[in-house]
């Protein structure tokens, strides 16, 4: 729930107002290398009006969110950060993941992501690809940080102005992001500067899909309304219990470079898809995130 003053931050009315961009706060996590973006704390926009006849299910009803501040990652995490997980025992050390991730990594003998040495996808900058939610999960704990949740993901994507897309309300061009398989695999992080995020954020559209903490349930955010979870959402293990849900999938926002223009939803600040949490195509990438203190 929100206090009431956190609630008297919200507006009665949900108006889109653009404003201009602000100078951001920036630092480089000491353990993965990874440069940060502060979103600091307070209310925004989540989820598409009611008179969007395009929104789905999972995208209703828009309600105000309020967050916590956070850090988060500017980039995708990129194969030279993940490097340096593998090299630390990364995939040895069963004290960075889940039950549930360890015993599917040992069954599955992984050691490395999907896309790992393969000619064309390893470079330095560019983004890890191929990696489950398991492997993202253990990454981020590794790191000491975590999968963004859902809404701290649209938060740093389209700021706090409702605006559809991270870098406005145009339909995506080539210009802006990866996507379509104009380029038919994962481009260097931060190749396209004109789709940057309100927030600072890069590659919150294509290139690789991002994992998030939430498990899907296309009925969280009506859930949420009507129980005023309003405060840091998130659909966390723990809540998922309470509820006694048998979610089975894992949500995934901004789409990749593989995303078909005729799916373009996929690519904008609130739609999203979902996979098995063991699920590994060259299009799964992730960033993480930290709660700032």
């Amino acid at each position: 729930m929100v206090s009431e003053g956190a609630a008297a931050l919200f507006p009665k009315e949900i108006k889109r107002i653009y404003f201009p961009a602000m100078d951001h706060t920036y630092r480089t996590h000491p353990v993965d290398g990874g440069k940060m973006v502060l979103i600091p704390a307070g209310a925004f926009i989540m989820g598409c009006p009611a008179d969007d006849i395009f929104a789905k299910p999972h995208e209703q009803p828009q309600r105000m969110v309020w967050l916590s501040a956070y850090w988060m990652d500017v980039f995708p995490v990129t194969n030279a950060r993940y490097k340096r997980f593998i090299e630390d025992g990364g995939y040895e050390n069963r004290d960075w993941w889940t039950p549930a991730g360890w015993e599917w990594r040992r069954e599955s003998g992984v050691t490395a992501a999907l896309a790992w040495n393969k000619p064309g996808w390893d470079a330095a900058e560019q983004p890890v690809s191929g990696v489950s939610w398991y492997e993202a999960d253990a990454y981020g704990r590794w790191a000491g940080k975590a999968l963004p949740t859902d809404a701290q993901w649209e938060r740093a994507a389209r700021g706090t102005d409702g605006r559809r897309f991270p870098w406005g309300e145009t339909f995506p061009r080539r210009e802006l992001a990866n996507f379509n398989n104009q380029v038919g695999r994962v481009t260097p992080v931060g190749s396209y500067p004109e789709g940057v995020s309100p927030s600072g954020c890069h590659d919150m559209a294509g290139n690789v899909n991002n994992w998030c903490l939430d498990w899907y349930w296309p009925e969280f955010y009506a859930y949420a309304a009507k129980h005023g979870l309003d405060l840091d959402p998130v659909l966390n293990d723990g809540l998922k219990a309470k509820l006694g849900l048998e979610a089975a999938l894992k949500c995934d926002r901004g789409g990749g470079f593989a995303t078909d223009e005729k799916f373009l939803e996929i690519l904008s600040c609130t739609d999203k898809v979902a996979w098995e949490p063991q699920t590994r195509e060259l299009w799964n990438g992730f960033r993480t995130v930290q709660h700032a203190d």
